[in-house]
């Protein structure tokens, strides 16, 4: 019977690794949008006047509908999309990112993939401007993360939709030890309003969904003189990514679930010769090239390997 059951675990065992490296993993999103709010010469959000209030609250709407189809396209579990008229204070919203950050999924692990969706208005410097004159900044999102991956290898990707997204985006690219992206876009500003209407928040993310949804979608990102252009940066490190797999207390514990304690050499002997990396010189000159490639000749469209995609123009 043991010499039946065993082959076949361990063409099953097979079959998982290799699922394993070709799927993308468990992913989980949240979404904030705060429509309302916009920064004055002096720094502080305000209101807008109420005559732009519905226009501006139907595309907000919109865009949460777009996240939303997002988020179920790609089978992301979505934690929740915070939609707030009043503006949100940076106690409430570092309560929800840290709760967030620290989801896992219901075998334990966590989660491969955390993505943050953002819609509204920023400084200069692409700090998140919030209730009560407070910013968010990305070095604290980043400490945030740190603190809750610890030492397991997820990915934490960005997606922005404001004013002021190129600072973010250009400055993840200076990040070492983790697995960040940012997703942003800039608008074009339109000379002749009379003429043209001028691209407003929410395009990008209606075209990106669009984008990434649909595989006969027709946007082309590369075209010039495009009204919304997007834009993206990953971490230094993001090249080494790999999804999490079985490790080896992982296997011995499953081993001695279901097996007696005398097949126990067995899965030693395999997992020493799992362990053997005879080309140890030719992976990490292959992990280097991987890095040079990205940072310096980064591609127009990014496969991350959850069924979506990153893009710059």
């Amino acid at each position: 019977m043991f010499l039946l059951i065993i082959p076949l675990e361990s063409l099953f065992h097979g079959l998982f690794h290799e699922l394993g490296n070709s799927l993308g993993g468990t992913c989980v999103g949240y979404a904030v949008v705060i429509p309302t709010n916009y920064c004055s010469p002096d720094g502080q959000p305000m209101l807008l006047p109420p005559g732009q209030v519905q226009e501006l609250n139907q595309r907000s709407t919109g865009m949460l509908s777009c996240v939303q189809r997002f988020f179920a396209h790609h089978l992301i579990e979505t934690f929740g999309c915070d939609y707030s008229t009043s503006g949100v204070t940076l106690e409430a919203l570092q309560t929800k990112i840290k709760s967030f950050l620290e989801l896992c999924t219901s075998d334990g692990p966590r989660h491969d993939t955390y993505v943050i969706f953002y819609s509204g208005h920023t400084h200069r410097s692409g700090e998140w401007a919030l209730a009560g004159g407070d910013t968010l900044r990305l070095e604290q999102i980043l400490a945030w993360w740190r603190d809750k991956n610890g030492s397991f290898c997820s990915r934490l990707i960005l997606v922005l939709d404001c004013d002021n997204s190129l600072p973010w985006v250009n400055e993840v690219k200076k990040v070492e030890g983790l697995y960040v992206a940012v997703q942003g876009a800039t608008l074009a500003r339109v000379r002749d309003v009379e003429l043209q209407d001028p691209p407003q928040l929410g395009d990008f993310t209606a075209q990106w969904v669009e984008y990434n949804c649909n595989s006969n979608s027709n946007i082309q990102w590369c075209e010039r003189s495009r009204a919304v252009s997007a834009a993206y940066g990953v971490s230094k490190h993001w090249s080494d990514y790999t999804l999490h797999l079985p490790s080896g207390s992982d296997l011995t514990n499953h081993w001695g679930m279901y097996f007696p304690r005398i097949t126990y050499p067995v899965v030693q002997l395999a997992l020493w010769c799992g362990s053997l990396n005879l080309l140890w010189l030719c992976s990490a000159c292959l992990r280097c090239l991987r890095r040079v490639k990205l940072n310096w000749f980064p591609p127009a469209i990014l496969d991350t390997g959850q069924g979506f995609k990153l893009v710059r123009s």
